[in-house]
């Protein structure tokens, strides 16, 4: 792999650190579609793969008006992950400043009020897909107090969700149809281990085992990709560390991402 493909991954793994002598807060790369970042480099911690041999679409996402395909409402100021602290609070103080909403609005999921979403049109989406932060109002202790959200443009006010990344409390009880271990080094011979299971009722295991390749066509590049190496249908991606309390569930409809990108001029 690549030194600067590898850096990104590790960047995606790690929690965003504060430095002991400042405030300031390093910064991380914004959040995209597709499966959390895990370790694919060799030696020791190199990844191990499984086929389960699971065949379902694994848990619904537990939010019903958050499910892919629900309608949002789209907002007109994009609230991204990433960045650092002291670019952020710049950012949030210029908007504020100038009369643009600082912060995204809480979307209360027992209200008939649709979530406000910013959907980026096709040509701020050429290097991937960029989830929107979603605050949540009404907090369960399943799950956590935002979500990330990517959704397309419909019509001029209305989008409809493509996919959702949540913390969840618990890990899911079915099977998946792959599951990867791996884990970058931490120090000699000690590895950081995670499991990552997909489930994809739509694909079959080699076809989602072929897209975590370390190099060309992947899940993290699809923009590589020719319409036949597409992932397609629905997937669910759920990622735990083996010392976390929660896992981090990302839900993706790869068909309308496809039908969006490959109706376009190729890059």
């Amino acid at each position: 792999m690549h030194g600067s493909r590898m850096a990104s991954m590790l960047a995606g793994i790690a929690l965003v650190a504060t430095s002991s002598s400042s405030n300031a807060i390093m910064a991380r790369p914004v959040d995209t579609v597709g499966p959390p970042q895990i370790w694919l480099g060799g030696g020791p911690c190199r990844a191990t793969f499984s086929e389960p041999g699971g065949k379902t679409s694994g848990p619904e996402i537990p939010i019903p008006a958050l499910r892919l395909g629900s309608p949002v409402s789209l907002g007109k100021v994009s609230f991204t992950t990433g960045g650092g602290g002291t670019s952020n609070a710049t950012e949030m103080m210029r908007r504020k400043q100038t009369g643009l909403a600082y912060m995204p609005a809480p979307f209360d999921s027992s209200s008939s009020t649709l979530p406000i979403v910013y959907a980026p049109p096709a040509a701020e989406t050429r290097s991937g897909y960029p989830y929107q932060r979603l605050p949540l109002k009404s907090v369960s202790g399943a799950y956590d107090s935002e979500a990330l959200v990517f959704a397309q443009p419909g019509s001029g006010t209305r989008g409809q969700i493509v996919s959702l990344s949540l913390g969840m409390k618990n890990a899911p009880a079915a099977a998946p149809k792959l599951r990867v271990v791996s884990g970058p080094p931490v120090s000699a011979g000690t590895c950081q281990r995670q499991t990552l299971d997909v489930y994809a009722p739509a694909m079959t295991a080699r076809q989602v085992r072929g897209l975590f390749s370390t190099s060309g066509c992947s899940w993290y590049q699809l923009a590589t990709c020719q319409p036949s190496q597409w992932p397609h249908g629905r997937v669910l991606f759920v990622l735990r560390n083996e010392k976390a309390t929660r896992s981090l569930y990302r839900w993706v409809d790869y068909d309308p991402l496809a039908r969006a990108r490959f109706a376009r001029t190729p890059l």
